[in-house]
């Protein structure tokens, strides 16, 4: 009898040392640096690249903005300086305006940074969040989970690519 495979989900998605924080900021230029912050502490990124790669996340928010609507938010940029895929997401208890196209502010914000060659795996991750976003019952969850456990296994059951 042949072995089912398991269909790969949004949390397949995440790398392992994913951080999940409630946010203390009070705007998307505040929220980026706080979760950007906490990537340096859990030492995804080095201090001395934090400045290069916050400008390179900022300034991907001036070209378009990164509220993909339903309470959501990437910001993201590759970087010659990201050693690796690294992700920080937020909880805004507030919610905070990142110019989503539906005008809600954002209560589930997703940051990555990823190396200029990771283009799959950052493909990927933009496409998998882009489906969670879609799913209301999902994103109420995750704006309401409390650390990075009930976070990813909320996304244990959306699958990574829509049929």
């Amino acid at each position: 009898m042949a072995e089912r495979r398991r269909e790969k989900t949004v949390r397949d998605l995440f790398p392992s040392d994913v951080l999940v924080r409630r946010l203390k900021a009070e705007t998307k230029e505040e929220a980026i640096t706080e979760l950007l912050n906490a990537l340096v502490i859990d030492g995804v990124l080095d201090l001395s690249r934090e400045a290069s790669v916050r400008d390179s996340l900022l300034q991907r928010e001036q070209v378009a903005s990164t509220g993909i609507g339903n309470g959501m938010a990437i910001p993201h940029a590759k970087n010659k300086f990201a050693e690796r895929l690294g992700v920080a997401v937020g909880i805004s208890d507030q919610g905070l305006d990142f110019g989503a196209h539906d005008s809600q502010y954002a209560h589930v914000i997703v940051l990555w940074i990823c190396p200029p060659k990771e283009t799959q795996a950052h493909l990927a991750l933009m496409r998998g969040l882009a489906t969670v976003a879609q799913e209301e019952k999902v994103m109420w969850r995750l704006a309401g989970a409390k650390d990075k456990r009930t976070f990813l296994a909320f996304l244990e059951g959306v699958p990574a690519e829509k049929k």
